[in-house]
């Protein structure tokens, strides 16, 4: 009861408490559960002990009672309980954890009594109750007899070892495919190294190598066979064996200017019109070659930490190779049966935070194989130069004249692709990530392969930063455009100039530019390739001009391929109102670095991934025959080093732009700062170049007399219908005479002398 404010209030049950006195704990020794364990093995050592010692007769009377007891249940095989003690109190000494519980206790008693039985059941049936002692005792005579009596004996040896296996998975929990796999590895290794079967032969020729070996080759994979089973596949650039090798071969060819050249000499090409030309040297790049610095040990280390993770998210998995690269080392895993390839996916996040790794990426499976790449961060990364890709086979074995060197893969090889295979690239990614540096590394290796009369550059360049360095290189169409109208215009020149060439291809019967150069008698005739370079599509993009500009890049990307005309557009705002679908659908060779978001990455790849990637060069690299996009480090090529080849090529060249193309005249009819010259700024109409209509000349002309460009203008002029004065505009358009319609503003007229028949 309390008394609150003059009143009386009773105090609810369940709020009254109650003092109850504190229980007193009854005195004693209390030990830790690790010292109970370690008792519990000292006394498990000594009873093992005590029986042994009875077995041999060794303890007295009491020890043959026990004996007795031992010999009477278990036979001649009694030596197995004290065995049996003595292995778990070893356990308990070293490990400190208990390994006999009852679920392992349960699967060896079984294992011991199928075990008897076996033993048993082999003897006469007469003999089996009189020698018992010398068998199986008499647990075996228990569980042999109801074979012999109702059965047979391949009956009962059929039954016995299957419950002897079931006792084997019961205790030890062991994963029959692996070992059924590993006894295959074990076979086939046998049959690798039959010619030399003896273990000691081989270590010995191992110690010889590491000898020989000792001053030139320090990665060198040490053998360990006590080691974890993981597979460390080295590549050849880490190797400085190989390295001392491709720098003798280098020193030989030293006279070459160019790494293309002998390739020309091997296809004896017919072309003599570049003998003229000097080739820049490789001796111009950074004689700098990539060296791995990971350790073994560290690899091993990490597979284990790996291993063990997954494991206690209760996935079972094997470690089969860790194939170092120059950024990330990828891990190849095989997942027990029943694993799901989800749930490893779902854990990347905690894989990262357990191998304190800054991002991993999971590949599931990988491509052509029944594993799963896990590729994480080197502690050290290695920047791939330049010049080692240039001096690669893979470089110099490619017949192509527009290779480009891409990298190093995941395991360290070298990639080179063709762009005339691709045939137009689309480069995105983050502010800093790495597009420039690709932009350099390609233009350079391109410089590297072609005469300017082979290869023709367009190089637009928005942020008048990344490509102005290049203005004066004998390659160039047209000095570097960073201007949005001249972009434009020089697109549609390119618009032109592909349907030019599709004619001139028609009339000769060649499909391609390969087979109209081949075709050609005079030197004069031949048409070099040319490739349009944009470094920042989102400045087009996102100006008055984005309808027209994605107009002229799906021409060029769906019909240029054969005219020998290629895209490469680089972009730092991959988002959909600058990668339209319609530029994705026509260029589906990619490349992604860096990321801010899974969304960006979608848009370029279609797929998450590159917001994973580390910057500085890594990149995710797709093509329409590949199904997921290939991780590789991209080449760092320094500033220094392409200004001194740019200076090369300048000087080569004489320093001055051998042709240009023809930019339109402005509004106020004031002349571009480009020149008209030929063969590529004029557009030549001869008498079958009239789009199909016998007007068109005259429609021509009417437009350039009076410069402007109307449907109504040529239905007054030229007494036709609408119809038709609108397919007159629209040939026009397609020869890049005239620009598309801008809404209610007039269209654009390009055009102001011409030669008609």
């Amino acid at each position: 009861m309390e008394a609150v404010c003059g009143r009386i209030r009773t105090v609810p049950r369940h709020r009254r408490t109650l003092k109850r006195p504190k229980k007193r704990s009854s005195p004693g020794i209390e030990l830790s559960p690790a010292t109970r364990r370690q008792v519990s093995g000292v006394v498990q050592f000594a009873l093992g002990v005590l029986i042994l010692l009875s077995l041999r007769e060794q303890a007295g009377s009491a020890g043959g009672a026990v004996r007795t007891v031992l010999t009477f249940f278990f036979g001649k095989w009694s030596i197995i309980f004290p065995s049996v003690l003595i292995i778990s109190a070893l356990l308990h000494f070293f490990t400190g954890e208990e390994h006999f519980k009852a679920k392992r206790s349960a699967g060896l008693v079984l294992c011991l009594a199928s075990f008897l039985g076996l033993m048993h059941i082999g003897a006469p049936i007469q003999e089996i109750a009189t020698r018992k002692e010398e068998l199986g005792g008499a647990i075996g005579f228990l569980a042999s007899v109801p074979f012999l009596l109702f059965f047979s004996r391949p009956v009962g040896y059929t039954v016995l070892g299957a419950l002897f296996f079931i006792g084997i998975v019961i205790s030890f929990e062991p994963n029959l495919g692996a070992i059924v796999q590993m006894i295959r590895d074990l076979t086939t290794r046998r049959e690798a190294v039959r010619p030399r079967p003896l273990r000691a032969a081989r270590n010995e020729e191992i110690k010889k190598a590491k000898v020989a070996e000792e001053e030139t080759d320090e990665d060198l994979v040490e053998q360990d066979s006590d080691g974890p089973e993981l597979n460390i596949v080295r590549p050849a650039f880490a190797q400085k064996e190989n390295k001392k090798a491709l720098a003798k071969k280098i020193a030989a060819e030293k006279s070459e200017r160019n790494v293309k050249a002998k390739i020309k000499d091997i296809l004896q090409m017919k072309d003599t019109r570049f003998e003229e030309w000097t080739f820049p040297g490789l001796d111009l790049l950074e004689d700098a070659h990539s060296e791995l610095t990971i350790d073994d040990e560290e690899l091993k280390l990490q597979a284990r930490k790996i291993e063990e993770k997954l494991e206690e998210f209760e996935i079972e998995v094997t470690m089969r190779d860790a194939h170092p690269g120059p950024t990330v080392t990828q891990f190849t895993l095989l997942p027990a049966e029943g694993v799901k390839l989800s749930k490893i996916e779902n854990l990347k996040d905690d894989l990262a935070l357990a191998l304190a790794a800054p991002s991993l990426r999971i590949q599931a499976p990988i491509p052509g194989k029944s594993l799963v790449g896990l590729e994480m961060p080197n502690s050290k990364r290695t920047t791939v130069h330049l010049r080692e890709i240039l001096e690669s086979p893979e470089f110099t074995q490619s017949t192509s004249q527009l290779s480009l060197p891409l990298g190093r893969d995941v395991g360290g090889a070298a990639v080179v692709t063709a762009l005339n295979d691709m045939p137009h690239l689309l480069i995105a990614g983050a502010t800093g990530s790495g597009k420039s540096v690709c932009m350099n590394t390609f233009l350079t290796s391109l410089l590297y392969q072609n005469a300017p009369n082979e290869l023709k550059f367009i190089l637009i360049d928005p942020k008048r930063v990344e490509l102005t360095p290049y203005d004066g290189i004998p390659h160039l169409l047209t000095p570097v455009i960073s201007e949005s109208e001249k972009a434009l215009q020089a697109l549609r020149w390119a618009v032109a100039e592909m349907g030019r060439r599709l004619h001139r291809f028609s009339d000769a019967g060649a499909r391609n530019l390969d087979e109209y150069n081949e075709k050609q008698t005079d030197e004069e005739n031949l048409l070099p390739r040319i490739i349009i370079v944009v470094d920042e599509l989102a400045d087009l993009m996102m100006r008055q001009y984005r309808r027209d500009t994605e107009t002229m890049i799906a021409r060029i990307a769906q019909m240029a391929r054969a005219v020998g005309m290629h895209l490469i557009i680089a972009t730092q705002r991959p988002s959909v109102d600058v990668i339209t679908g319609l530029i994705k659908a026509n260029i589906p060779t990619r490349i992604a670095f860096r990321t801010v978001s899974a969304v960006d990455s979608r848009t370029i790849l279609d797929g998450i991934g590159a917001e994973d990637l580390l910057g500085k060069g890594d990149m995710l690299y797709m093509t329409a025959s590949t199904p997921d996009p290939v991780r590789i480090q991209g080449i760092f090529v320094a500033t220094k080093e392409v200004e001194r080849v740019i200076n090369a090529v300048k000087i080569a060249g004489g320093g001055r732009i051998t042709e240009q193309i023809a930019m339109a005249e402005d509004e106020e009819g004031e002349e571009g700062e480009q020149s008209l010259s030929q063969p590529y700024a004029q557009i030549d109409l001869d008498a079958d170049d009239n789009g199909g209509d016998d007007l068109f000349f005259e429609a021509v002309k009417v437009v350039q007399e009076t410069g402007k460009a109307s449907a109504s203008l040529l239905q007054r002029r030229m007494s036709v219908g609408y119809a038709r004065a609108a397919k007159l505009l629209d040939i026009m358009e397609q020869k890049g005479l005239i620009g598309p319609v801008e809404g209610a503003k007039a269209r654009k007229v390009y055009i102001e002398k011409m030669a008609t028949p």
